[in-house]
């Protein structure tokens, strides 16, 4: 039974390491898409040259 226990704690780990990268990366897609719309909008408002 120890050997089960380790690999709980052990697959626990992983799957909160998993959660992390994967908010980093939908938060910095959510960031992109952000300043995206931004850049867009500024781009509308300025007058063409």
């Amino acid at each position: 039974m120890n050997n089960y226990e380790q690999s709980k704690k052990a697959r626990r780990i992983v799957s909160m390491v998993y959660l992390l990268i994967m908010a980093v990366v939908m938060g910095g897609t959510y960031l992109s898409q952000q300043q995206k719309e931004a850049s867009g909008k500024a781009t509308q408002n300025s007058p063409i040259l």
